[in-house]
Formats: C-alpha cells, sequence, structure tokens
C-alpha cells in the first residue's frame, strides 16, 4: 500500500472526514485489512457481493439529510440519492468503491465510488448498457483545478486527472472554458483548423457591441468578413419580440434587449464571453412574416451554420423563455486544496437522447453543418468539433466503436465535415445514415421537414458536385434510395438484419397534406430504416426522375414522378394475426392461406394501416440467393402507382412465372 498524502481541510461531517481519510491511505485500493466501519464482503457470495467492500456511512436517509446541512459531501450524497423513490432508500447507506461488473470486473479507477441504501442494493439502476460505462448514482474525487498544459497523468488515476465542474455558470467561466477547448482543437485537431477560415455575415446580425448599455441592433450585412456565432435552440411555442416587416427598420437602429425572451440574452451574454460581436438568431434576424424572406434564408442555412466561428446549442431547454445559464449546478464537496468529490455525471449517450434539442429536427443540420459547437447541457458545457466531443467533466468522447445512435450521429457528422473540408468524396451509404438519425426528430411545423434538411444535403453535395438533390434524396442513387422502411427493433444478439412477424415496428402517420411524392422517406413521419445499408443486389433499372422544379425551388415537394423497369406481380396482404404486432403476409391470391411460417413473401411491413387486408402490387427491387426485397405499391386508375410499403422474402420461394416485366411509374 502506497499511502497518498492528505490534509482535510473542508467541512466534512466526521463519517465522511475518515471515508475520505481511509480510501486515500488505501491508494484507492482492496485492502485485506480494513479500520472500523468497513464491512468486506468476504469469500461468500451475497446479494451485496457485486457492490464490493462497504464502508458503513449514515443509518437512514433521514440522517443524511440532517447531515447535510453541516457537511458538504454529505450534501453531494442527499443531492443525488433524494430523488430516488421511497424504496430505494431502505438500510443504512453505504459507499462502495470496489464495486464489480460481470463484464469488466472489479473498478480499477482510483477515485470512483458508488453509494447505496443496504435494503435496497438490488434494485438500484445501473444505467447506460454500454461495456465500462459506471453506475448510476456514482461519485468521484476529482482535482479541484484542471491538468497543466504537458501535464501527464495515468488513465486509472483519476481523481488525479478528472476535473471538477464548476458549481456555477458565468462569463468568466464560460470564456476560460471555451479558450482552452478553442486552443486544444486549433493546435492538435488537423482537420479542424483545415476547416477554420473567417466566412461573410450571414444576411442579418445581431450586434451587440452596444449590449452593456441594455441595447442591441439588427445590422444588415454587406458580405464583409467577419467572425460570428450562431445560436441553436428550441422554440417551444410562440417566442415574444421577433423580428416582422413591421419592426425590422427599427430594429436596424436598435432595440432594448430586455425586449427579448431569457433564451436570447444569455446567448448574448455567451457571444461577449467568447469575445465576439456578431450574432445570428433566426427569430431575429430572418423577418418572419415574410415567406419570400424566410424562403430565402433557409435556402441560405447551410452557409449561416457551416460558416459560424462557434455554434450556441442549448441542450436542455424546450423554450426560449426557459434560460440555459443556470446559476446553480451539482454542488460540490471540498475536502482539500487540491481535490473534491462530485457526481459522476450520465453516460452522454444516455444524457443527450433525453436533450429537447436533439429531438427537434431543424437542429440536426444545425449541428451537422456547424465547424464547433459549444454545447450548454444543464448541468455542464459541452464542445464538439470535427474531431472529438470534450465534456467539462474531463470526458473525451469521440463515438468510435460505439453503437448506440447517439454516437453514430457523431462519427457521421466528423465522416461528412472532414470529407467536406478535404474535398473527398461520400460514399451515398452516409446519406442512408443520416437520414436514419433524422427521421426520428420532430417538427413543430409539418411543413419543414425538407427545408430542415436543405443544408445539410448542401453540404453532402459540396463532396458530390455532380449529384442532384430530389425530394430528400439523390437522382443518382435513387434506386437505392427508395428501399426505405418504417424502423424495426433489431433484436440485440440477432447477427443478421431482416424483419421477422414477432418484430416491433414503429408507427408511421401521414402529414396534415402532401408533402413528398409517395417513393419519398419525407411523404411519411416516424422512424425509419435505409436497407441500402444493409443489402445490396439491385435489380431494378431507373428510367426515368421527374419533378416540379418550380415547386422544388420552393422547397415544396408534393409533385414527383420515377419511372422504373423491373418485375412486377398482384398480390393481396393479410394483417397480422394478432393486433400487437405489426408484420403481414403476401400472398398472390386473396383466397391463399396466410401461413405465417410458410407463406410466399411473410415479411411485410405496410407504411400506414396495417390492420386493413388489401390487393396490392408488389415490385422487386433486390434480389440474392436467399432474399428478394420488394416496394409494396398500389395501382391508380390511371395506372400510376404510389407506394404503400416495403416487403422482404427471406428463403422464399416465389414464383418467378408471377412477376412479369413492366415500365412503370411512382408518384
Amino acid at each position: 500500500m502506497s499511502p497518498v498524502p492528505i490534509t482535510i481541510t473542508g467541512s466534512l461531517c466526521e463519517l465522511c472526514h475518515q471515508f475520505v481519510e481511509n480510501i486515500f491511505s488505501f491508494d484507492f485500493i482492496r485492502q485485506t485489512v480494513y479500520p472500523e466501519r468497513w464491512l468486506p464482503t468476504g469469500s461468500d457470495w451475497t446479494p451485496e457481493k457485486p457492490w464490493g467492500d462497504a464502508f458503513h456511512h449514515h443509518e437512514t436517509s433521514e440522517d443524511l439529510s440532517n447531515s447535510a446541512k453541516t457537511c458538504q459531501l454529505c450534501e453531494v450524497l442527499y443531492a443525488d440519492l433524494a430523488p430516488l423513490d421511497a424504496a430505494l432508500h431502505q438500510g443504512w447507506l453505504g459507499l462502495y468503491p470496489f464495486w464489480s461488473s460481470g463484464r469488466i470486473g472489479e473498478n480499477k479507477i482510483k477515485g470512483h465510488f458508488r453509494a447505496g441504501f443496504r435494503g435496497s442494493l438490488q434494485s438500484m439502476p445501473w444505467g447506460s448498457n454500454k461495456i465500462g460505462s459506471i453506475p448510476l448514482h456514482s461519485f468521484r474525487v476529482c482535482r479541484r483545478e484542471p491538468l497543466a498544459k504537458g501535464e501527464q497523468v495515468p488513465w486509472l488515476d483519476a481523481y488525479r486527472r478528472i476535473p471538477v465542474v464548476s458549481m456555477t455558470i458565468n462569463p468568466s467561466h464560460i470564456s476560460k472554458v471555451a479558450a482552452r477547448w478553442r486552443e486544444e482543437c486549433s493546435e492538435n485537431h488537423p482537420n479542424c483548423v483545415k476547416s477554420d477560415t473567417v466566412n461573410a455575415l450571414p444576411t442579418r446580425v445581431v450586434d451587440i457591441s452596444d449590449s452593456e448599455t441594455g441595447r442591441i441592433r439588427i445590422y444588415e450585412s454587406k458580405g464583409e468578413k467577419m467572425p460570428y456565432v450562431t445560436l441553436s435552440h428550441c422554440w417551444g411555442g410562440v417566442i415574444p419580440s421577433v423580428t416582422t416587416t413591421a419592426n425590422l427598420e427599427a430594429r436596424t437602429t436598435g432595440m432594448g434587449i430586455n425586449e427579448l425572451p431569457q433564451n436570447f440574452i444569455d446567448a448574448i451574454q455567451v457571444t461577449r464571453a467568447l469575445g465576439l460581436r456578431y450574432l445570428w438568431i433566426d427569430a431575429l434576424c430572418i423577418i418572419q412574416d415574410s415567406k419570400s424572406d424566410w424562403d430565402q434564408e433557409a435556402g441560405r442555412m447551410y452557409s449561416v451554420y457551416a460558416g459560424a466561428s462557434v455554434v450556441i446549442s442549448v441542450l436542455d431547454s424546450a423554450g426560449s423563455t426557459k434560460g440555459f445559464l443556470k446559476p446553480n449546478r451539482a454542488p460540490l464537496a471540498v475536502i482539500s486544496d487540491e481535490y473534491a468529490v462530485q457526481k459522476v455525471y450520465p453516460d452522454i449517450n444516455e444524457y443527450l437522447v433525453e436533450c429537447p434539442l436533439n429531438g427537434r429536427g431543424w437542429c440536426m443540420q444545425e449541428r451537422l453543418l456547424a465547424k464547433r459547437v459549444l454545447h450548454f447541457g444543464k448541468e455542464q458545457m459541452f464542445w464538439e468539433c470535427l474531431t472529438d466531443f470534450k465534456c467539462e467533466d474531463g470526458k473525451n468522447f469521440t463515438g468510435d466503436s460505439d453503437g448506440h445512435f447517439v454516437a453514430q450521429f457523431l462519427r457521421i457528422r466528423k465522416q461528412i465535415g472532414v470529407a467536406a473540408t478535404q474535398g473527398v468524396e461520400l460514399d451515398w451509404k452516409a446519406w442512408y445514415q443520416l437520414l436514419e438519425e433524422y427521421t426520428t426528430r420532430r417538427f413543430t411545423i409539418f411543413t419543414d421537414k425538407l427545408p430542415a434538411v436543405v443544408g445539410a444535403a448542401a453540404l453532402f453535395k459540396s463532396t458530390k458536385p455532380n449529384a442532384t438533390y430530389i425530394a430528400g434524396l439523390w437522382r443518382e442513387d435513387i434506386a437505392r434510395g427508395l428501399l426505405w422502411c418504417a424502423h424495426y427493433y433489431h433484436a440485440p444478439g440477432r447477427k443478421v438484419w431482416g424483419i421477422s412477424t414477432t418484430d416491433e415496428i414503429s408507427e408511421l402517420s401521414k402529414p396534415p397534406r402532401k408533402r413528398a411524392p409517395s417513393w419519398s422517406w419525407a411523404s411519411l413521419d416516424g422512424a425509419l430504416d435505409f436497407w441500402a445499408l444493409r443489402i445490396g443486389g439491385f435489380v431494378i433499372e431507373v428510367l426515368d426522375v421527374a419533378m416540379d422544379s418550380e415547386k422544388e425551388a420552393a422547397h415544396d415537394y408534393p409533385d414527383g414522378i420515377v419511372k422504373l423497369k423491373g418485375r412486377i406481380a398482384q398480390m393481396f396482404y393479410h394483417p397480422p394475426e394478432d393486433n400487437k404486432y405489426d408484420v403481414g403476409v403476401l400472398t398472390f391470391e386473396q383466397t391463399d392461406t396466410p401461413n405465417f411460417r410458410s407463406g410466399p413473401i411473410n415479411s411485410c411491413v405496410m407504411d400506414l394501416d396495417r390492420r386493413i387486408p388489401r390487393a396490392c402490387w408488389a415490385l422487386v427491387m433486390t434480389e440474392s440467393p436467399t432474399d428478394k426485397y420488394l416496394l409494396v405499391l398500389h395501382k391508380r386508375e390511371d395506372g400510376s402507382y404510389r407506394r404503400i410499403g416495403m416487403s422482404n422474402a427471406h428463403w422464399r420461394e416465389v414464383d418467378p412465372v408471377r412477376f412479369k416485366m413492366e415500365e412503370i411509374q411512382i408518384t
């Protein structure tokens, strides 16, 4: 044992003082002999054994609550544990530095410990299922100052490496942390440096140079190149004080900051903390009652977000009036001049999933286009660039080797951003990966679905100059782009992708008014899978793609025709026998028995109305020795078709004579 010297100076109760002194004297390593109040697990298995050796802390939750009034460490523990259900407050409180996981074994990270009440340990939530993740309701000893430049600390010595997160957030703190992240980015990230150019100001920006006096103004730019900041946020309904045709002229002279909602006021503070003068906010810089101005500026979103020096991302504020510079964050227990104790923050994947902004449709391209993003969460800040994702609590998150869809988006963002910066052509699959994430998002205004991805398409097109963007897809890869389907929840451990009759399928819905041709993913709302990411063998021939160019220019795509040549057969759709399922069967005749085990095509997912039997047509899109993937179509009286679903024939004998080679039009 190599004791780590520590002089405790914090306001700690006797129990916390002993625990901290003990774990430092242990060098954070499990002991064979313990001081008083420690309870080893022993060799026999008990329900508590995975938690490891315990330090016997307060006897009850009420005792912890009372001690939290004077002891900083008890306050940290209580703030995290108190919101738990009362059923998880049974027995005495234990602190567990040596817990184990069946996947990675005993905790070896020095400075981390779990906390839980002894009578309810088995019901405590773990949190993320990511291998190596730290359980919920864990805590960390951490350093009060970040590592000095060039200072190296062994990875397992987390207490010497990981910095605290400030309990308060103010302009000076924002400036200090962001400056450090920006310096690391500029010095160590070649891809970020290549993208680091000063671009022309957007059409209008907010000039905050006089904001200390309580006045700002809308500045109509003249094409000058100047650094600026943009805001990515949730509107959350009607925003007070938007710019309109009536007030635009007055606002170019000046307006009071107090007229603005709190998110905008906070964004001005952040912009000033970053040392910049110009800020772009959609509600202020686009004339909200002018369709022509909105159409024009929506078409420029690519340059607005891609050209910003920094994008401010308001992750947790569901509306413009909420504000995001909250004064109080997670409590901190000072234990010495050098060290403190704070909770372990949730897994970044799980945290970002719950943030309101990441469910908003417009936010996807805003984040995708940005060179650098300064995210504001409810408890810490994050820095995202074309290389990594930094957290204020010291974590570095690249998203590599992580199957979570949040991590997947981070990888796609870097892949597309780096390719655009370096002029490298992307594979079409990157677009479909992007759409799988995008279709999980929501829109307040249903007509925004295609306009909100135009900027992302422009970024993608910059890597494929000759590509033609059309109704959310690409003319040059349209056959593969047509093969989308309602998302199915792929069972963990299943090695081969393919829809089975008992799979859970996402629900799709039709917008109030036609928004896109039936063959486009944008024609419906709901999470989708793009099967071109997982299969090949396309046998369909594309003859033509025709769009209404006038409506296309206005970011509206109700009319469009795809002409295809392929093998098609009339079939009949049988809904699932059990209403709790969503996958039906196709047979050649209505009177054929829809045997779900041996039917001709047993994995049909209709886009809508999955409980309604009906006649339909099936068009073979791909073919392999084991599989066929087909579009399911409805035939109109004029002979044209519209898409109504997708189907997979896996290891099924499908009579080839029933399929006839034809030229068809899908609208």
